[in-house]
């Protein structure tokens, strides 16, 4: 060892770092980080039920008890805070420890029902992981269990089984915490204890599905979901939620093509581990009963089906005049072809995403951004639209109204804001020369005004980058299965192109997958390019956005690179 290299072992800590070890691990971390904390980064996991890095501590479980020397006793984890020199063993390495969480974990189940055949929480229940990672034998109970409420509706989202809860009060700290809407309590105690609303209140607030997540049994569950599926029987895919420019980070399950339960997933940069109702149940939106699968020309005598080109034949020479009306859903991948297309032909193209601001509760704020634009930053950061792209969006919806718009591309369902079609709005889509629309939706009230409809993919169906409110890019992966005949945006962007006489993809587009258009994506796009981003890097947890020069500024007047609602520090 050199001289400087020995200097730099015995050299002390800075003063917010401590020495400890777990385990025998030695280990180096900032002075009073809970041991629980502490052990994941040296890839030990402490079993705890009532501990939740963003909710106070209650240590009420006691599972995660540990052995610290010097102590007298076993202490617990979650309340335990490092400090210099300290040595933890835990059940790795005590067996008094071991002992412990055995006995605890066979207290907690006293009373637990053996319904685990019929619990919708089977197959991602902690109880059940613990019970055959920390005890794994038979109950030595012999009096009758207590009985408890079942089935109890808490609110019109949650329902409670009071038999299984096993009193870790999470559900209670987050709506004293974090909504702070106080509607759960705690009533009785020992075996009596149960949890409860509030007299005259119930649990109905924006965020009360997150209470499900939060709980570690079978004690809450969804309401809408109960009973419908076993979770072993679905695919779970890791997502982004795509109801408003905050992009909370999900996990997804689909059986079917159906999505059939949404889970928070922990993004400490985003949404920490907290996801709104209207997101998480709302996933149903983007998957219209009725799908378009092969294109249409559309006159007055019906839908008559005709190929991919006619479309494209039909756009091509109008494209430095086009007007582009785009969903705030579309990826950056899409946003920056559309670009290509629109500087390489001409600067008289135009482009606007539906954007609209909506006003928010003081609940909604703590995670919701004030639009239903998902991707609206991208469309921004690509040079695009400008700092206010509501007004420019109302601009362009008066121009057609008022006819005076000759050629339209409609890129997705969520182009045009369901509120702004009406009567006149079809009629000025009617009058255009040409107007083409990539949908998914069948029964689509735009078919009534515009000439070619060709079947495109919703944002459900696609894999790319998404860029939210507080700039933060983030990998949205594909979570149901796409329907054939499908055509994704940046394919028929890309063949718009090559139609123009402009080939904006170096590759063929007919074979490049999504995950192969990314790829290219972050190779191509100077926005990115330059900081060496894989797909891996992204997706986890996604890589915050420097503000540039160039940037515009946010819808709602603050700077883009300032934080507002939805972003990580408001929640």
């Amino acid at each position: 060892m050199s001289d400087k290299a020995a200097q730099n072992q015995s050299a002390p800590p800075p003063s917010d770092l401590v020495n400890i070890t777990i385990d025998g691990k030695p280990l180096q971390v900032r002075k009073g980080t809970n041991i629980i904390e502490a052990a994941k980064t040296a890839g030990i996991d402490i079993p705890h039920y009532c501990y939740h890095p963003h909710l106070s501590i209650a240590g009420n479980c006691r599972m995660c008890q540990i052995a610290v020397k010097g102590m007298p006793k076993l202490t617990i984890a979650c309340n335990t805070g490092a400090a210099e020199g300290m040595e933890v063993s835990t059940h790795h390495s005590s067996k008094d420890v071991a002992d412990a969480q055995a006995a605890t974990l066979e207290f907690i189940l006293i009373n637990h029902p053996l319904d685990c055949t019929v619990c919708d929480q089977a197959g991602h229940c902690k109880l059940q992981d613990y019970h055959f990672e920390y005890n794994a034998r038979s109950s030595r109970f012999l009096e009758h269990k207590v009985h408890k409420v079942k089935a109890l509706p808490l609110g019109p989202t949650v329902m409670l089984d009071g038999e299984r809860c096993i009193m870790c009060t999470r559900c209670i700290r987050f709506c004293d915490e974090v909504t702070k809407t106080s509607e759960l309590g705690m009533l009785n105690r020992g075996d009596q204890s149960v949890i409860a609303v509030s007299p005259g209140r119930e649990l109905d607030n924006p965020l009360s599905g997150s209470v499900v997540d939060l709980c570690p049994v079978g004690a809450l569950t969804h309401r809408e979901w109960r009973f419908n599926t076993r979770i072993w029987f679905t695919k779970q895919t890791d997502s982004i939620c795509p109801g408003c420019s905050t992009g909370c980070s999900v996990k997804v399950a689909e059986r079917d093509g159906q999505v059939v339960h949404v889970k928070a997933r922990r993004n400490d940069a985003v949404n920490k581990e907290w996801l709104c109702d209207e997101g998480r149940y709302g996933f149903g939106r983007f998957l219209p009963k009725s799908r378009l699968t092969e294109p249409y020309k559309i006159s007055a005598a019906g839908f008559e089906p005709c190929q991919l080109t006619d479309s494209l034949n039909a756009l091509k020479g109008t494209v430095k005049t086009l007007t582009v009306l785009a969903s705030p859903d579309l990826l950056l991948e899409e946003f920056f072809i559309l670009k290509q297309i629109l500087s390489r032909t001409s600067s008289l193209g135009r482009v606007v995403v539906a954007y609209r601001g909506r006003e928010l509760n003081d609940v909604q704020k703590i995670l919701v951004s004030p639009d239903y634009a998902s991707n609206f930053r991208s469309a921004q950061l690509s040079g695009l639209v400008g700092e206010d792209p509501e007004s420019e969006y109302a601009e362009v919806l008066g121009k057609i109204r008022r006819q005076e718009i000759e050629h339209l591309l409609i890129l997705g369902d969520r182009a045009i804001a369901p509120q702004d079609v009406d009567a006149v709005l079809i009629a000025g889509l009617k009058a255009a020369k040409t107007s083409v629309a990539l949908l998914t939706d069948r029964e689509s009230p735009l078919l009534a005004g515009v000439q070619m409809v060709v079947p495109g993919r919703s944002p459900l169906e696609k894999s790319g980058l998404l860029i939210n409110r507080a700039l933060r890019l983030q990998h949205s992966q594909a979570v149901v299965p796409l329907k054939d005949g499908t055509v994704p945006e940046w394919r028929y962007l890309a063949l718009l192109a090559e139609a123009a006489g402009s080939k904006v993809v170096p590759a063929n587009v007919h074979q490049m997958s999504d995950r192969d258009l990314t790829r290219w994506h972050l190779g191509a796009d100077p926005l990115v390019s330059q900081q060496g981003l894989s797909i891996a890097t992204i997706k986890d947890g996604g890589v915050q956005l420097a503000p540039s020069q160039r940037e515009p500024a946010s819808a709602n007047g603050a700077p883009s690179g300032s934080v507002s609602a939805g972003t990580s520090t408001a929640v």
